[in-house]
């Protein structure tokens, strides 16, 4: 990827439609939706949350456990390279890196761009090989 595609030319957080709007410095816009990114957070803790749910789907929230709130409280640049959320649970553990942020683009173009995900499921099941 080059500098360009992950440097960000200007951003915004849309609090009408809860997305954040990017355009990024080879002209790519994408708008991810907030709901999207607090799922997708980069964090250790939440990395291992998700894959646990791969494994079992059926996972239940622990006595005094919340599900992640998608609005976002504050914004705040972490060096030249990353931005990192504060969420309304608290939750600010994930620097969301440029890179790891265009490689996360919903459009339907980059979307088409990514190898599929090859994990096995059947009707959203996750069937360990």
């Amino acid at each position: 990827m080059s500098p360009e595609a992950i440097a960000i030319a200007a951003a915004d957080i849309n609090d009408e439609r809860q997305t954040l709007d990017v355009t990024w410095g080879d002209g790519h816009a994408s708008v991810y939706p907030l709901k999207y990114l607090r799922a997708e957070c980069p964090c250790a803790s939440c990395r291992t949350a998700r894959q646990e749910a791969k494994s079992n789907p059926f996972r239940v929230f622990a006595a005094g456990e919340q599900a992640p709130i998608p609005v976002v409280v504050d914004v705040e640049p972490v060096g030249r390279y990353g931005i990192r959320f504060t969420w309304k649970d608290g939750h600010q553990a994930g620097i969301y890196t440029f890179q790891h942020l265009r490689e996360l683009c919903p459009c339907d173009a980059c979307k088409a761009a990514r190898k599929p995900d090859a994990t096995p499921y059947v009707h959203g099941i996750y069937i360990p090989k």
